[in-house]
């Protein structure tokens, strides 16, 4: 038994060597895959381990979508702990995740478990535990103190959520790899567990770590929502529009730093291999069944934890996607024409819980081929202070006060959503008088106008007519949202800010009765994605804004339909809102 214990010890040493002088080299492969199978023999050796880590040593930087119980935690720490043991002194791990309990129970847990099995083995492994910093360092230090522990080397984790808000990656990121004196040689490596549930500042920090020669960047969890930071890195290059599902597991090339993308698949678990149900830590076909009994094949929860990808519908059912923006140059800056222009400030109020209070200004005027376009502006967050002298409605609308001087828009053409504000007319009233900020009550019913000014219906007598959004949708709020899709694919909208579409992906629609078109509603979407896109509805505001003061939704190329209906629809429109001033005056 010793003979052959001496045996494995050397040959872990030789293993530890190959990988030293062929790090980053084609086939280092196979030493990590030997080494882990004389580290951790018990623990086997699937097709999904050996694919993880080959992709892992050949990239710089790895996403991981996959199902619940597909590995990738494990796969993550084979590779730091590896790592670790093979450049004690020149490598830095950082292995991130949501908060303290997932790192206690999933990250920093499953890291130390298997530190100590590996030194069990081998106890002439280097590396001293630090619970308290939940950090793994190979320096020890003598009885007098003599010599100083740094902790910029080693293995460290950091969780991104404390007292429920997002802190990020603030703590490591002006970290880098732990060159030796006077040499190039270090390597550092980021592993983000969770991915998909973090704020979208997640990635921010790797625009630092990159320029690092020695840097690699490994992430995973299982997707929720195509615009979630782990779908946003694992965008393929032709976007989410272009991704056809397989069934089977799947890889590609992400635009995000041309990451490689690895898609385990729930439903081609290795325990669906001869012979079956080999690994009891991994997904089984009776977990996959479980899930569509519980939830339908066309849930998000089976998508999330059976299968591992974005869905069909994650796709395809909502309002828009970065693909459709980019197609139709949507994020392009706008050429004028030269002629007047028509600016608006639009308002999406917020008083707390979580939302955001939006404003900003948008414009819309002929472009240099005398279409009709709408830019959109940068959003601004507006503060609204707990322990301020003024309440919540009334800082709101000091706020847009002053923006109205200050960017001299008239009130007429300030918009802002009323439904559930009621309150706020008044603070608007006491600063505005008679001339106030426009209301829209998205909560009301669809309206009569044109869905788009070329898209028609035939009528029983075999004329045509322009179809009325309260016969295309089944609320107004879908009203709201879905025109600025049919705005989009019209060519009409630029200087659409990133952030603005981002959120604006995150909502679903369906088809229900009537045929009509309706969003998902807001709570929905909240406990699906864990986000309000606070941002988009500023913009759906703005371009209901735009609608009123005469924007006309059109495919560019196609010429506007021309009958008094549609001229009838503006005058009725602005006698409505000259009656519903009045009605609100107070009278002295």
């Amino acid at each position: 038994m010793a003979d052959q214990y001496n045996a494995d010890e050397i040959a872990l040493a030789n293993e530890f060597d190959a990988i030293r002088r062929n790090y980053g080299k084609p086939g280092v492969v196979e030493h990590y895959l030997k080494a882990h199978k004389l580290l951790w023999p018990e623990d086997g050796q699937h097709r999904w381990l050996v694919l993880g880590l080959t992709r892992i040593c050949e990239n710089k930087v790895t996403c991981f979508l996959g199902a619940a119980s597909t590995n990738k935690t494990y796969i993550f720490t084979v590779h730091a702990l590896i790592n670790f043991w093979v450049f004690p002194h020149t490598s830095l791990a950082i292995l991130s995740t949501t908060d303290i309990i997932s790192l206690e129970r999933k990250v920093w847990g499953r890291l130390k478990k298997m530190f100590n099995r590996g030194r069990e083995r081998f106890p002439w492994l280097e590396g001293f535990v630090l619970d308290s910093k939940r950090q793994i360092t190979p320096d020890n230090i003598n009885g007098k103190n003599e010599v100083a522990r740094t902790l910029d080397h080693g293995i460290g984790t950091v969780a991104c959520v404390s007292g429920g808000r997002f802190v990020g990656m603030g703590k490591f990121q002006g970290s880098k790899p732990p060159n030796s004196p006077g040499k190039n040689d270090g390597i550092m490596v980021h592993y983000g567990d969770e991915a998909a549930v973090m704020e979208s500042s997640f990635l921010d920090a790797y625009a630092n770590w990159m320029v690092n020669d020695g840097f690699k960047g490994v992430m995973g969890g299982n997707p929720t929502d195509i615009s979630d930071p782990l779908c946003t890195a694992a965008e393929p290059k032709g976007g989410w529009d272009s991704f056809v599902d397989t069934g089977k597991t799947q890889e590609w090339t992400s635009r995000w730093y041309d990451a490689h993308v690895v898609a385990f698949d729930g439903r081609d678990t290795p325990n669906n291999d001869e012979p079956k149900n080999r690994y009891p830590y991994l997904i089984t076909q009776k977990f996959i069944d479980l899930m569509a009994s519980t939830h339908g094949v066309d849930s998000w929860q089976y998508f999330q934890q059976a299968i591992g990808k974005p869905s069909k519908n994650m796709v395809s059912n909502r309002v828009i996607t970065i693909g459709l923006c980019e197609k139709h140059k949507a994020f392009d800056y706008v050429a004028w024409k030269g002629t007047s222009r028509t600016k608006i400030y639009a308002l999406d109020p917020a008083y707390g819980g979580g939302d955001r209070c939006v404003g900003g200004e948008c414009e819309y005027g002929e472009d240099k081929d005398g279409n009709q376009i709408f830019a959109v502006g940068s959003p601004e967050i507006i503060p609204i202070r707990l322990n301020d002298s003024l309440d919540a409605e009334s800082q709101i609308a000091t706020f847009i006060f002053n923006q109205h001087k200050r960017l001299n828009i008239s009130p007429e053409n300030i918009f802002y959503d009323s439904f559930g504000r009621g309150t706020l007319g008044a603070a608007f009233a006491k600063l505005f008088g008679f001339n106030c900020p426009v209301p829209v009550d998205s909560g009301a019913r669809p309206t009569d106008r044109p869905v788009r000014f070329d898209l028609f219906v035939d009528e029983k007598n075999g004329m045509k007519r322009l179809k009325m959004c309260n016969e295309h949708y089944s609320k107004f709020v879908t009203e709201m949202w879905y025109s600025t899709r049919e705005a989009i694919e019209s060519n009409q909208v630029r200087n659409l800010p990133m952030n603005v579409a981002q959120e604006g992906q995150l909502r679903l629609f369906k088809t229900v009765m009537g045929n009509k078109i309706e969003v998902e509603s807001k709570d929905d979407m909240k406990e699906r994605v864990k986000k309000s896109p606070d941002l988009y509805d500023w913009f759906a505001v703005a371009l209901e804004g735009a609608r009123r003061l005469g924007f006309k939704i059109e495919r560019i190329g196609r010429e506007v339909a021309s009958s008094k209906q549609e001229e009838d629809w503006f005058d009725k429109e602005a006698k409505e809102w000259h009656d519903a001033i009045h009605a609100g005056l107070l009278t002295h």
